[in-house]
């Protein structure tokens, strides 16, 4: 059974007592561990050991019993807050912020916050390594793979088995290994139960799947997939990725020399899709990727 933990409601009596006993976090933190580490506590965003925690609550001059009561509560609001900002920065492709807090989450030991989690913040902290060239892909990829637990009985009932099995693929692909890239494709393509219940990620792996067909010339194979991917943003009412697969539809047609008009129609559904969205970074992207064929309509 998971322990329930509330990082918040620790931080705020931790930060309420060390003001009262007239402490500075570097104070606070003396001997015991870093000014950075007594601000992530106080801020909600780390759970200190049980030695650490032990000698804070003699610095702040209650029981570790107390501070502990408040420490076992729901950890359920913070398990979610983490998921959601990290799935954010990883969106905006902010790799750094990513990182450092999965760095601070992984140094906390275990927390018994459960697998999944902690198989989240690995998956995070692993993935933004590699874009901040910490690490070369193969490390990256052998260390994706080892998160990978297929005996573990959790495997495969969640979102992240398949999200580190999408990123293995995104990084071959990268690397140019493009058939070990259409395999874990295929992999992660075969699981079709889970997939009818992920409609986003079947959209975007065929997305990326249309991306890789394109990247090996085989353009027909990649309109199919761009087409497949369009099909389901209708079929699903659901159009966050629809931009960016109008504008490989166009490419696609482009190197086929398929009707200028089609090819004129994916763009400017593209472009129309982006500036909807308020996407002004893909909309400028299609513009002046796509000046000459704007301007000819």
């Amino acid at each position: 059974m998971m322990v329930e933990l509330n990082a918040k409601a620790l931080g705020e009596e931790v930060k309420r007592l060390r003001k009262l006993n007239k402490l500075s976090q570097t104070q606070l933190a003396d001997g015991i561990c870093t000014q950075a580490t007594i601000s992530g506590i106080e801020a909600g965003r780390g759970y200190p050991s049980v030695d650490i925690l032990y000698i804070i609550s003699i610095r702040l001059k209650v029981t570790l019993e107390y501070l502990y009561k408040i420490l076992l509560n729901d950890a359920e609001d913070y398990i979610k807050e983490t998921e959601e900002l990290l799935e954010d920065l990883m969106k905006q492709k902010n790799y750094k912020e990513a990182y450092e807090i999965c760095q601070s989450e992984r140094k906390q030991g275990n927390r018994n916050l459960g697998y999944k989690f902690e198989q989240l913040i690995a998956w995070v902290h692993i993935v933004s390594g590699y874009y901040l060239q910490k690490y070369d892909y193969r490390i990256a990829i052998k260390e994706l793979e080892n998160l990978l637990d297929d005996d573990h009985p959790l495997f495969g009932q969640d979102f992240i088995d398949f999200r580190i099995q999408n990123s293995i693929a995104i990084i071959y692909a990268e690397n140019s290994l493009f058939q070990k890239s259409l395999r874990q494709y295929k992999k992660i393509l075969s699981y079709q139960e889970f997939l009818k219940q992920q409609h986003k990620f079947q959209i975007k792996l065929h997305y990326n799947i249309s991306k890789l067909f394109f990247l090996q010339k085989e353009f027909i194979r990649s309109l199919e997939h761009a087409d497949s991917g369009i099909t389901l943003t209708k079929q699903k009412e659901d159009i966050s990725m629809a931009g960016q697969l109008y504008f490989q539809r166009g490419e696609c047609l482009e190197e086929l020399d398929e009707d200028l008009d089609a090819v004129k129609e994916a763009y400017r559904k593209s472009l129309f899709i982006f500036e909807l969205l308020g996407n002004e970074q893909y909309a400028a992207m299609v513009k002046e990727q796509k000046q000459d064929i704007f301007s000819s309509m």
